[in-house]
């Protein structure tokens, strides 16, 4: 086999399929993480890439010499697009040896989902937590919601798609605070007990306190979700920013009401 051959049936392929793949896993995955959020996701994508363009190198060098009308590079170039999901139907008529083949990249894909909604949900508690308590909180996610609304009016959105992303901004927002001042209701009423009867809190009051101030973390987390998904990776600068402010400082942009 001379190497010109090499290069047309096998590594042509490869090299077309990588780029399709890449644009396909950003479109499969546009709304639920990060491709290249951590090192993690990151080695996640490359590896499905890697697996994908591997397999279109095999298929080309392996088939074309039985099929030389097929173009080596429109091998490469369906299996890249093979990423894109497709509608289950109840009977398929896909070849068990295609769905031998596709396996690797039914295995790394679902790797994959699982690492974005990880990678989510771990940088939606680690903004979410470390407050002293429900005020600084409650601030935080005022500033956020408003943040996100600013964002909502962008090109490419559509206007159902805004007005349902506005929605539920407002409805996450409106948990948050909602739970906030659930924690702010405990905690007086256990201080002003404590305080009345000259007594530290009972396990009991510290337990409701804390599922309490729980449920608050929990709820900023879910708001903080769409911030992630909605948002890009240098909006992560912005989001900690908006944490460091003063729980009093204004901030500009459109109201949450």
């Amino acid at each position: 086999m001379s190497q010109s051959s090499v290069l047309a049936e096998w590594v042509l392929p490869a090299a077309v399929c990588a780029p399709v793949t890449w644009v396909c896993l950003v479109w499969r995955f546009r709304e639920d993480g990060r491709l290249l959020g951590t090192v993690r996701s990151t080695l996640a994508a490359v590896a499905v890439v890697l697996w994908t363009s591997g397999m279109a190198a095999l298929a080309s060098g392996l088939l074309l010499p039985h099929a030389s009308s097929v173009p080596p590079a429109a091998v490469g170039a369906v299996a890249g697009l093979g990423l894109v999901p497709k509608r289950k139907l109840e009977q398929s008529g896909e070849h068990p040896l295609m769905a031998i083949v596709t396996l690797g990249d039914s295995l790394l894909l679902s790797g994959l989902a699982l690492r974005l909604q990880t990678d989510r949900a771990e940088w939606s508690y680690r903004m979410s937590s470390g407050f002293q308590d429900c005020w600084d909180l409650d601030a935080f996610a005022d500033r956020v919601c408003r943040h996100l609304l600013s964002r909502v009016d962008t090109s490419g959105r559509t206007g159902r798609a805004r007005t349902n992303l506005k929605r539920e901004i407002v409805e996450r927002h409106r948990d948050v605070r909602t739970a906030a001042q659930k924690w702010i209701t405990v905690e007086t009423k256990i201080e002003k007990s404590c305080q009345q009867q000259a007594r530290e809190r009972t396990r009991e009051e510290l337990r409701q306190a804390r599922r309490a101030f729980g449920e608050a973390e929990q709820y900023c987390a879910y708001l903080l979700d769409l911030a992630h998904a909605h948002g890009k990776r240098s909006d992560d600068k912005k989001i900690m920013e908006l944490r460091r402010r003063s729980p009093w400082e204004a901030v500009a942009g459109p109201s949450a009401g």
